[in-house]
């Protein structure tokens, strides 16, 4: 097959450098027969799309990626949603809805208040990969991987991802502590500053990744069954200088493509230090983006619209709202839609299944026919163009089942490319542009197995990509 023709050329470019094992990937069991034991390396990109992939690859930027996508070992996957990151990471580490597992979005709906709480690990009611092997006894590293603070006590060593307030209460045994600080290696760059100054956020994002790198390579010598890291730089490069990445006249291009460049290097160094053994088929590498990205035309603010169309009712100033008996539905980050009812809110009021489902399709239809107007040059001289900025407006009921669908929301909208979808109580008008760039879409993530696996065989859902990492470690 060309994939496997692919496999050879690429372990002859890394020279079948020899290494030693950092453990045996064998293991004596009863009458002492020795039995193979499967091994995977998951590198995860956070918000990086195939497309963006191949085109960094294109440019130089990550050649080590690019070989590998040359050798036909990526593909493409979709998104579950909302597409945001602690909904998609927590999927494809668990391999459950998010009916099942519980998380929503960054923030939960804080039940009979008007209060959202930020998610963390404690959100998350199932098990995921790392656990699975921690029965068995096997090791894992995990690192970075978003909604897994507070480090909880698992088989092998833990330091979590966004969000993490307290880098005490990130890592797991709290021995490990000492190294990170060692390193400087802080969860997250400084965020604040990619509002006002990108060149202050860039610098920053580089000393947070060049700590991350340092500690990620230290920890390759740890024993482990599963090393899991997962890259969120990509995400917040993406989100403030997504221009950055394409044009090459951009002031700020050399500096955004860097921390690419950083990356690939790092895996350039799994692939070279790995290679008996990737080749061998005992350890397998798993890159994976949890969505991918694009640029924004416009943001859309789903609450100004919901007062504008009449369905939510507030008095008070910006930030000091008060929701009104009176309303029917709002909406949470990023295109989460919740009906106003009794039971879920402090002033919601009863609402029958038919009378739900009738509001619910005012909503969507009302959603699908919006537009945006907007000036172009393009085929047409001077011209203005509508957009419709939904993709899809979906019925929660549709897309979650599990005993914690009823946590979610009764609609999804998702958005079609160029446009991002925000809550936005207090903005002045449905459409707008904030300090943001660049935008997660549902589609077009980036997956890559090597050694290449066939087309038959890749998921097509990054939930998908769970029961490969199984089959990859055993498991199934």
């Amino acid at each position: 097959m060309a994939g496997s023709r692919g496999a050879k050329k690429w372990f002859r470019i890394l020279g079948r450098v020899r290494v030693r094992p950092y453990f045996s990937l064998r293991e004596e069991e009863g009458g002492g027969q020795g039995v193979e034991r499967s091994r995977l390396i998951f590198l995860g990109l956070d918000g990086v799309g195939l497309d963006l992939a191949a085109g960094l690859a294109r440019r130089g930027v990550m050649p080590r990626l690019g070989r590998l996508l040359e050798a036909g070992a990526a593909w493409a996957t979709a998104s579950p949603l909302p597409e945001v990151s602690p909904v998609c990471w927590t999927t494809m580490f668990s391999g459950a809805d998010p009916g099942d597992h519980g998380v929503f979005g960054f923030g939960e709906h804080i039940p009979g208040s008007y209060q959202v709480r930020p998610v963390d690990a404690g959100a998350v009611r199932v098990p995921r990969l790392w656990d699975r092997l921690g029965l068995l006894g096997r090791r894992s590293v995990v690192l970075n991987v978003p909604l897994t603070y507070p480090a909880a006590p698992l088989e092998g060593l833990m330091v979590s991802g966004f969000v993490a307030p307290e880098l005490s209460r990130a890592v797991h045994p709290p021995g490990l502590l000492a190294r990170l600080k060692a390193h400087g290696y802080r969860p997250e760059a400084d965020l604040d500053q990619g509002r006002d100054d990108p060149a202050a956020f860039i610098a920053d994002q580089a000393r947070a990744l060049a700590a991350r790198l340092a500690l990620f390579g230290e920890l390759l010598d740890e024993p482990w069954d599963l090393y899991a890291a997962v890259f969120t730089d990509t995400d917040r490069v993406n989100h403030f200088l997504w221009p950055a990445l394409s044009d090459d006249a951009h002031p700020l291009a050399g500096a955004a493509r860097e921390v690419y460049a950083r990356i690939d290097g790092f895996i350039g160094l799994v692939l070279e230090r790995f290679a008996p053994e990737l080749e061998s088929g005992g350890l397998k590498l798993l890159i994976a983006a949890d969505h991918s990205f694009g640029p924004i035309r416009s943001e859309v603010y789903l609450n100004p619209w919901l007062i504008e169309m009449g369905y939510l009712k507030t008095e008070g100033p910006p930030g000091a709202e008060r929701i009104l008996p009176e309303t029917t539905a709002l909406a949470l980050d990023p295109g989460r839609i919740y009906l106003h009812r009794a039971g879920r809110f402090p002033r919601g009021r009863p609402l029958g299944d038919a009378q739900a489902l009738g509001l619910l399709e005012g909503i969507r239809s009302g959603l699908k026919s919006l537009r945006f107007k907007r000036i172009t040059r393009e085929g047409c001289g001077i011209c203005v163009v509508e957009d419709a900025p939904m993709a899809q407006v979906r019925l929660g009921r549709e897309l979650y089942q599990g005993p914690r669908a009823a946590q979610g929301p009764d609609l999804v909208a998702t958005p079609a490319p160029g446009y991002s979808l925000r809550a936005g109580l207090g903005r002045g008008s449905v459409f707008g542009q904030s300090h943001l760039t660049g935008t997660h879409q549902p589609a077009g993530a980036l997956a890559l197995m090597w050694p290449p696996l066939p087309p038959e065989q890749r998921p097509d859902t990054v939930r998908g990509l769970f029961g490969l990492m199984a089959v990859a470690l055993g498991l199934s």
